[in-house]
Formats: structure tokens, sequence, C-alpha cells
């Protein structure tokens, strides 16, 4: 990624961005992947290709809650629905456009009117895919897109198999560890991630808003001499200190500014109203200085104080404008107690505090992305208002504190992995497009690597590596239980259960849970929770999950795999949960041949593997299709192909359907679990032969 001088770098599209940052990247990923290698359409706009009108269209679809307005698609369909534009329409879901070419000037208007608001944000989606190295410029997904998109063709390398990381977090942690922000020339580059490690190993935790200034500040264009006196001593707000603008020659005079030279660099794109609240003050300022009084003075305090949000924002890096030390103050102490405005220049002076707030605005607004894509790398945890590194110990033994101290920054002609920006991020084949492993990014050897892991083994007293693997996931178990218990408590599960009936509690329920995630993902991971007190708090949760998660524990994004949603492994036995927001309408076309599938992989998978654990599906949803689970019910007496491996071959499938409401009640069942899942199992039994229309019915007023 190439950043211009003053230009704040961002890791995601101003036009587009939104708070499910990785859900959108998983998204936008599985789109492209769709149109690439099932529809095998070039991305291009129309009419050379449909690809990015029919990505815009899929992401659209995809996330409702998110894109709730968009008026130039709606109103493109409008048109493309009359009669006259039924070739325009045929082209567009066939990608032939040979006959609109040849018209070309009758569909004037329409090419015109798709790339606007339609195309352009698809390639703007789409560019947020190329910062983070998923795909190349010309939107092939590279081959670490395709990792995060399929995870098993992760191979973990030594160090990383220590952290007890998914495979989506490895992903992010090697991209983020790659990521190279280059200035203009090409020559010089920041690694925001690399830098972000070594402030917190170096500090035991940092406030999250100053570590993500610096973070978030930082540009290959920095100058830093003392790197580490700078972290201990940082002030929010400081980053911009060293920024230097560039004043305006209408600025280089002392004479009132008129209101349209003003309101040329004073902006607000937000609003013009806010500009005017900028004037007004700024003329009150000029006043004040130019004839310091009494009477001045408290219009100009007066002011202030009635717009002082606005006006701290703009002019005060968020804090007070002004220091006043007595609230009895005279105007010429103020004056003389506020140099940075009224020694000098006015107009230089207030520009440039305009600009550095402006400046740090910017700063805070991109790093609410960066947070939440350093989040999705489980190694970053943000809580309290603190910044932390998870796992420090470990990370202590992989990490070389004065290699990322000296890595942070610099030219790309001294770095080994390659000697030029080109190799190093455009196209297919660039290192930071291909597959890295992190010991490979690091630039570790085999000697290195052992040297690392006997650190590891020192720190744990252990000589085994897998007893290091196996206590440090289950002292990461023992801390996802305790966050259960203390965030999450029967009744608010219970609560947050009852509100997913109803999708205009979307909101609700992100904000009770996690805004970073959609509420798909986020009804998986309440039902887990559900079933965790359900199983009497004795299921490992954490390992039976398929979702991807915060160091905080928090909810991301399902990760996919063609896996079901949660796989719980006992000695005895094995229960899939597949659970579903779909409605009644919506279960017969998108979850009955995927739920069953899985259902049938997991049970011959057992059997393949000589084990003798009974394997039962159970189905969460808040309403049910009747055909569907019917359907379901029926099959468990018939034989059932493996879709892994045609030869292999089962019966007696079991899916079970339950209700969230139902489940709610299971809740307080838990020293019936085992029990309740044993007549699960005989209901299905029992049942091959005499088909009874009312089985599920009877048989849950029976168990609730």
């Amino acid at each position: 990624m190439i950043a211009k001088r003053k230009q704040v770098f961002n890791l995601m599209d101003t036009n587009g961005r939104r708070n499910d940052v990785i859900n959108a990247i998983q998204t936008y990923l599985s789109i492209l992947n769709e149109i690439q290698t099932e529809k095998h359409w070039n991305w291009d706009c129309v009419p050379k290709s449909a690809a990015q009108f029919e990505f815009y269209k899929q992401a659209v679809e995809s996330s409702p809650d998110v894109f709730k307005k968009h008026g130039n698609y709606d109103s493109f369909i409008t048109e493309l629905d009359k009669k006259e534009n039924w070739k325009f329409k045929n082209a567009l879901e066939t990608n032939h456009f040979s006959e609109i070419k040849k018209e070309s000037g009758k569909y004037k208007n329409l090419l015109e009117f798709i790339d606007l608001g339609i195309e352009d944000r698809a390639r703007h989606y789409t560019s947020n895919l190329v910062k983070i190295g998923f795909a190349d410029e010309k939107r092939n997904i590279s081959e670490s897109g395709k990792t995060l998109l399929y995870p098993a063709m992760i191979e973990k390398d030594e160090l990383e198999k220590i952290l007890p990381l998914d495979s989506a977090n490895i992903v992010y942690l090697r991209q983020l560890l790659k990521l190279k922000i280059f200035d203009s020339a090409k020559e010089k580059f920041y690694a925001p991630f690399i830098l972000a490690i070594y402030i917190l190993l170096k500090k035991e935790r940092f406030s999250e808003n100053e570590f993500l200034e610096i973070i978030q500040g930082f540009s290959p264009y920095s100058k830093i001499d003392d790197i580490e006196n700078y972290i201990d001593s940082y002030k929010e707000g400081d980053v911009v200190d060293s920024f230097e603008s560039e004043i305006p020659a209408e600025f280089k005079n002392d004479y009132k500014l008129e209101k349209s030279v003003f309101s040329k660099y004073f902006k607000n794109q937000k609003s013009s109203t806010t500009t005017d609240i900028y004037f007004t003050f700024y003329n009150l300022l000029f006043d004040f200085s130019k004839t310091v009084s009494e009477q001045s003075f408290e219009k100009l305090l007066a002011y202030y104080k009635s717009e002082k949000d606005i006006l701290k924002k703009a002019f005060g890096k968020g804090k007070e404008i002004f220091k006043i030390k007595d609230k009895n103050i005279s105007a010429n102490d103020f004056k003389n107690q506020n140099p940075q405005i009224f020694s000098g220049d006015l107009n230089k002076n207030l520009y440039a505090i305009f600009y550095k707030s402006k400046q740090l605005d910017a700063i805070r607004e991109y790093s609410d992305t960066t947070k939440r894509i350093f989040k999705a790398t489980g190694l970053v945890s943000f809580e309290n208002g603190y910044a932390e590194l998870a796992f420090k110990d470990i990370c202590n033994c992989i990490f070389d504190i004065d290699e990322l101290k000296r890595n942070f920054i610099g030219k790309i002609e001294n770095q080994t992995v390659c000697e030029s920006y080109d190799k190093y991020e455009i196209g297919m084949e660039s290192y930071f497009c291909s597959v890295k492993t992190v010991s490979e990014i690091l630039n570790y050897d085999g000697q290195k690597i052992s040297q690392k892991i006997n650190q590891i083994k020192t720190i744990y007293n252990e000589t085994d590596i897998e007893n290091i693997l196996d206590i440090v996931a289950e002292k990461r178990n023992e801390e996802f239980k305790k966050f259960i218990f203390e965030k999450y408590p029967v009744q608010k599960v219970k609560d947050i259960l009852a509100l997913f009936a109803d999708r205009t509690n979307d909101n609700k329920i992100k904000e009770a849970v996690n805004p970073d995630a959609n509420v798909p993902t986020i009804f998986e991971y309440i039902v887990g929770i559900a079933w965790f007190y359900f199983s009497g708090c004795r299921i490992n949760l954490l390992k039976s999950f398929n979702l991807t998660l915060s160091a905080n524990f928090e909810p991301l994004m399902h990760a996919g795999g063609g896996h079901g949603d949660i796989v719980i492994y006992e000695k005895d036995k094995v229960v899939m949960l597949e659970v579903t927001l779909m409605n009644a309408n919506s279960q017969k076309r998108g979850e009955w041949e995927p739920v069953l599938r899985h259902s049938a992989n997991l049970k011959i998978e057992e059997e393949s593997n000589g084990l003798k654990r009974d394997v039962t599906t159970f189905f969460i949803a808040d309403e049910f299709d009747y055909n569907t689970i019917n359907i379901w019910k029926a099959v468990s007496s018939v034989s059932l192909q493996s879709s892994n491996d045609k030869s292999k071959f089962t019966s007696n499938v079991i899916i079970m359907p339950v209700s969230t409401g139902e489940l709610s009640v299971l809740i307080g069942k838990a020293d019936k679990y085992d029990e309740i899942i044993g007549s699960v199992r005989t209901l299905f039994e029992n049942s091959r032969i005499d088909f009874d229309i009312n089985w599920r019915k009877k048989f849950i007023s029976q168990i609730i």
C-alpha cells in the first residue's frame, strides 16, 4: 500500500466501511471467488464484463442489515425492468454484451448509470481485499486469500502451532506481519503491526487511544530518533505534533479572512453549518486579538462555551483549546497564556492548529478499522480502554524485540525478502500475496526456530512440546469458561436468545455481544454458550466452535471450511449443532442439503476411524419448515453416501430440531443432559417403521 506525504493510511476504504470488518472481508472474498471460479467472469465493468455489477448485487443481498440504502442500485433495477431494456438485462445475467456494444448509443444512459454508485462501489469494496493482500490489483484472489476461504489449506509452522489461534487468526497474523505502508517513491516503508507487537512487548499494557494513535499516525515519512523514549513519554494527541502544514498563501497576512476564503480551507465534509460555526469563532478570535478588551474576551468565551464540542474537535485535538489558569482571568492574561493562538500571526496559527486537529481526527477515524483487523489475529487484546498482547509469555519467545525495533520502519532495498516494492506487493507472485508462515516472515532458519522452541520449553518447564500445547489450550479453555460465567450468566443468555425471533432486535443483539460481528455469527455463538450450560458446563466449547474469536473471546466470523457449526467431541458421543436464522420458508432451500451432508459426513468419519461414539445432530432455529424436519426424520432409516468419499456409506443419521425457546428451557435441565440426548437416539431408532407426523411435538412435550 502506498501513502502520500501527509496521508493517513487506512485498511478499509471509507466508502463502504462497516463495523463487521472481518465478516465483510470474508463475504467479499466469497463473492469474488464465486464470480471467478464458478461464473468465470473477468473483473471488469460493463460492457466488458458484468463482474463488478454482480459483485455489488451480491454484496447488497448478503448484508441487508448493512446496506439499507442503495438508491442508485434500486433505480437502476427499475430501469432494467422496462421492456425496452430487456437486452441489457439479459446481457447482465449472461455476461454476453455483443448486442449492447452494437447499440452502445442506445444504452449510453444505462452504461453511465451502472457505474455511478454500483460498479464504482464494487471496486471500492474489493480494494479492501487488495490492501490486506487477499487479492491483487486485478482482483484475482491471492494464495493468501485462498487460505482464508479454505482453512484446510493452512499448514502451521512449529511456532504457529504453539499459539492457541484458529486458522483465520493465523491468516490475519501472517498478513499483518507482512503489511508495509510505502512512500510515494516506493523506497521507504512503515510496518504498523511490527510496531504494534514491539510496543505491546515493551509495555505491560498501553492506553488503547494512545496505542492506536501511534500505530495509525506513523507513516514511512515519520522520523523518530528514539522510539523507546517516544513510547514511554507519549501522551494522547502527540502523534500530530511533528506534522507540518503548508500555510495557504491567503493566510500569510494579518487581515481578517473573507468567508469565501475561510470556507475553502476550514472545511467540514459532513456539515456546512459546522463551517459557519468555525467562521463565527474565527471572527471573535480575530476581533479579540486586535482589540483586547473584557468585552471582546467575554464574547469569545461565551461563544466557545456554547459550541465547545465542535470547536474542541476542530481546533483542540478533542481537548480544551484555551489554557485558563484562573476563572477570574483578565483579557490580557488570557492572551498571554495562549501564545499558540495569539503569538504572531493568528491566521497562520489557527490554520496550523486546525490542520493538526483534522489529521488527528482522521487518525482516530481510520484506527477504528485497524483495531478491528488487529483483533482478527487473536493476538492483540482491547479491553477496558487498554491494548495488550495475548499469550505474552509465548510471544516474548517467538518475537525478537530488537529485530522488531529495527524493522518497523526502513528501506525496502535493505530487506532480505525482496529488493523492490513491485516484487513485494504487486501481482499474484508478490511476497505480500504469497503464503508465508510466521517463521518465514520473521526470517527464522531451522536453528533459530529450535532456539525459540527451547525458550518456550524452559518457560513451561517441559521437554515435550505436545505437553505445552495441551497446557496452553487448557489454560485458554479455563479462561473462556471464566469469561462465560462473568459476561454471559444464564439469564442473560436466555434474554439474548429471545431477541433473535425478531430481526428488528439486531442492533440490540450486536450491542449486547459484539458490534464487530454479524447477527448470524452471534446467534451461533450464543447457541453454543446456551448448550454449554445445558451440558452442565462440562463440554470444551472453545474447541467445539467453528468460529473465529478475538483475544477477548468475542465472536468475529464463522470460519467456514464445510464443517458443522459446532461439533462437540466427548468420550462416548459426538454432538453437532447446526444453527440458522433462516425462517421456515427459506430452510428447505438453504439448510436441507448442507445439514444432511454435514451430519452424514461426520458419522461416516467417526465410523471410518473405528470409533464407536454415537453421533447426534441438533438443528437449532427459531421456527421450522415442516417438510424439511420430516424429511430429515424419514432419511434416518435409509443409507446415505459420504460427499468426501463416494465409497463410504452410513445409516441412521439423526437430526433433531430444537427451537431457541426450547433450548432456553433445556439450559435448566443440565442434570438430564445425557438422558435427553439418549432419548433422542431412542426416538429415531424406535420409529423407523411407523411414522407419526406429530413425532417432534410429542417428544418435546415429554422432555420439557
